[in-house]
């Protein structure tokens, strides 16, 4: 059919990103260093992966990011769902730097943010959402923005699952071919109800929340026990990665 392909890629992208925002909490070696340590390590990790353009820093980051795949010992399942599709919709987006610049540079901006990405990944999958926020606000991090993050991880969940239903549900009321004029009407149609649904769920579930005793106030979060030497040696690899990325 004509909308097949379209409606095929919005059902695949919408099914990827329910499985991105999904809290994993993989147990993990890593899980001994303290979360509000482990942020500001990632962090610096994320930051030498998109400050550069050098092939030679990108490929030492590479391996600093295998081997935290490796020490990490976090299931190559759900990290490739995660990343999968990743590298194919940044290169995408970056297709005109291909005439407008060079091939090189397409490749290689793909790449980094791949790396910051990953990091990203691994940080999330080892670390209950609940602490991350925790150890936003032991940084003084202004209420608002941590409430906004918070909100954004809720709802972005939502908003592609009720994307999901939406299509399934059209496709099961869909009988025969149309013309391309009644596919535009119809997507255009299909995009309101859309927004409309997403605003009504997400109401009703924050007033649902509101009704079992939700408040702005952040509550306590009990961090895993301070052990000092894993964070030790931690932070002292963080410390050498940077000083070779220095180098190099």
């Amino acid at each position: 059919m004509k909308y097949e392909p379209v409606e095929a890629l919005l059902k695949s992208a919408s099914q990827y990103f329910e499985v991105f925002f999904i809290q994993e909490n993989v147990k993990s070696p890593i899980r001994l260093v303290d979360t509000r340590v482990g942020l500001i390590g990632f962090l610096i990790l994320v930051l030498l992966s998109i400050t550069t353009f050098s092939p030679n820093k990108l490929f030492f980051i590479f391996f600093i990011l295998l081997l935290l795949i490796i020490a990490s010992q976090i299931p190559l399942g759900p990290y490739f769902r995660r990343v999968g599709l990743m590298p194919l919709f940044i290169f995408t987006i970056m297709l005109p730097q291909v005439f407008i610049s060079s091939l090189d540079y397409a490749i290689l901006f793909t790449f980094r943010v791949c790396l910051a990405v990953s990091f990203l990944i691994i940080f999330t999958l080892i670390t209950p959402f609940k602490e991350i926020l925790s150890s936003l606000r032991f940084y003084k991090i202004p209420e608002i923005l941590v409430l906004t993050l918070s909100f954004t991880y809720s709802y972005t969940y939502l908003v592609f699952n009720e994307l999901y239903r939406i299509l399934i549900a059209r496709e099961s009321r869909r009988f025969n071919n149309k013309s391309y004029r009644k596919i535009w009407n119809e997507g255009g149609e299909l995009l309101g109800m859309f927004f409309i649904k997403v605003y009504e769920r997400g109401e009703n579930i924050h007033l649902a929340r509101i009704s079992r005793g939700y408040s702005n106030m952040p509550y306590p979060v009990k961090f895993v026990k301070f052990n000092l030497m894993p964070n030790i040696i931690f932070m002292t690899f963080i410390a050498f990665v940077t000083v070779g990325w220095m180098i190099l």
